[in-house]
């Protein structure tokens, strides 16, 4: 009987019969800053649209990896950052905003400053920062686990290579 009973609780609950899966902490860029004074680590910026199938890929993909997941959360910071979000966002002691460049278009001065590669902005864009908020690497397209899980476990360069 407690068979059966343990048997439709798994059919019934699907979640029940799943593990448990680590998911990244995403940070806002105002808890960036309030975590940033009490503990300095570098950081990754996801820098994505809401239009990007790329961007969606990867969320189901790199950043839902567990051992991704866990690598971030052990020692950085993570923040997503849309590149077309509306509203303002303080970062280094600066307010950036929304810049229209259209009729229903434009880009995140945020997004513009961190993602911008040879004056083009792609998407998806990771952005890792180190502890000073320099630019440690930035990687444009669709990044896989095993790449994302290389980029972090690897001393970065200083000079963002």
């Amino acid at each position: 009987m407690k068979g059966l009973l343990a048997l439709c609780a798994l059919t019934f609950y699907p979640a029940l019969a799943q593990p448990e899966r680590t998911a990244v902490r995403w940070l806002t860029f105002e808890q960036l800053a309030d975590s940033m004074r009490a503990r300095p680590r570098p950081v990754l910026v996801d820098v994505y649209t809401q239009w990007c199938s790329y961007c969606r890929m990867q969320d189901r993909i790199t950043l839902a990896d567990p051992a991704v997941a866990e690598i971030l959360n052990r020692g950085f910071y993570a923040v997503k950052l849309d590149a077309e979000g509306q509203h303002p966002l303080r970062f280094l002691g600066r307010t950036y905003r929304f810049k229209p460049t259209g009729p229903d278009a434009g880009i995140h001065e945020l997004a513009e400053l961190l993602a911008k590669t040879n004056g083009q902005v792609a998407y998806p864009t990771l952005v890792l920062l180190n502890e000073r908020f320099e630019l440690l690497h930035r990687r444009v397209g669709f990044t896989s686990p095993g790449d994302l899980r290389k980029l972090l476990n690897v001393p970065p360069k200083p000079d963002g290579g």
